[in-house]
Parts: C-alpha cells; structure tokens; sequence
C-alpha cells in the first residue's frame, strides 16, 4: 500500500516536472492572469495527489487539461456569481447607504459557502430551493415557474435543505 502510493507520488512527480511550464503556458492564455495561471496549475497537481493512485497515464496533458478545465470553470463560475451579487449589492445600496469592503467579503464568504453546500444539486434542484428560500414561493408556484409538479417542487426543496444540513455539520435524522 505505501509503495503504491510512493510510486504514484514518484509518476505525478515526473509528470509535475515534464509538463508544469507547458500547463503553466497554456492556462495563462485561457485565465489570462500569470497568478491565476499559477494557482490553477498547482491546484490541478494537487488534485491529481489526492486522487486514487493510477497505474499508468498514457496521455499526460489530456489528463492536465481535463483537471485544469474543471478547476478553470469553477474559477470563472465563483468570479461570475460574485460579480453579479456586488452589481445586485451596488443597484440595490445606490439609493441606500453604501456597503462596507468588510460588509462585502462577509457577503461573498456566506455566498460562497451556500453555493459550496449546493454544489451538489441539479440546476432545477438548487432554483427551487432558491425560489422557496429567497423568493418565499410556494410549491406550486415553483411548480408553475419550473414546470414540475408541486410534490417534484417540495422534493427538490428538501434535498436543498438536506445539503445546507450536511454542509453545515448537522447529521441528518434517521
């Protein structure tokens, strides 16, 4: 068992030394920032140790960008709802007060962390648990807008709620 998991280290070692500058180069065309880059490019070797120990990889930099593109699109999905929850804080406090830096990481810390407990809910599953949660619908009128039926609406809100249990710690009932 250690020496599988030493000669799986050893192979993602090799493959960190061959190929990192070549993943480097070509995330830095794809994020656009070289800090970026960099932290993409290690995060996908860091995935690839921890991942179960592979016996041989035949085609190395279609397995580095596979990785790097799933990590590549979580970035861009995490930078687009945080850019649209500070335009929703900006339209919504213009006429208000405007809302402290500090405020606003508080705010991007709890969306984070509610769009981690929902990682793992279909599209449809997580709109209408946001539409019960958020926007006070009922099942049936979740029902109506997603069109399912209410019972498929209060399912879809329950596993909602069971993420937020589990990602907040809670065990849930038996």
């Amino acid at each position: 068992m250690i020496s599988d998991r030493l000669g799986a280290m050893s192979r993602i070692e090799a493959l960190f030394i061959e190929h990192h500058g070549w993943l480097r180069t070509r995330l830095r065309r794809s994020v656009g920032d070289v800090f970026a880059a960099d932290d993409v490019a290690s995060e996908t070797f860091t995935q690839l140790l921890s991942a179960p120990p592979a016996q041989e990889v035949r085609e190395p930099r279609a397995l580095l960008t596979t990785i790097s593109r799933r990590i590549v699109y979580e970035l861009w999905r995490r930078r687009d709802l945080e850019e649209a929850c500070l335009q929703a804080l900006a339209h919504r406090c213009a006429d208000d007060h405007a809302i402290s830096p500090e405020d606003q990481l508080q705010l991007l810390q709890a969306l984070r962390a509610m769009d981690q407990a929902l990682a793992g809910l279909s599209s449809r599953e997580c709109a209408a648990f946001l539409l019960y949660k958020l926007d006070g619908l009922t099942y049936q009128d979740i029902g109506q807008q997603l069109r399912i039926t209410p019972s498929v609406a209060r399912r879809y809100v329950a596993k909602g709620l069971l993420h937020c249990y589990k990602a907040a710690g809670f065990a849930p009932l038996k």
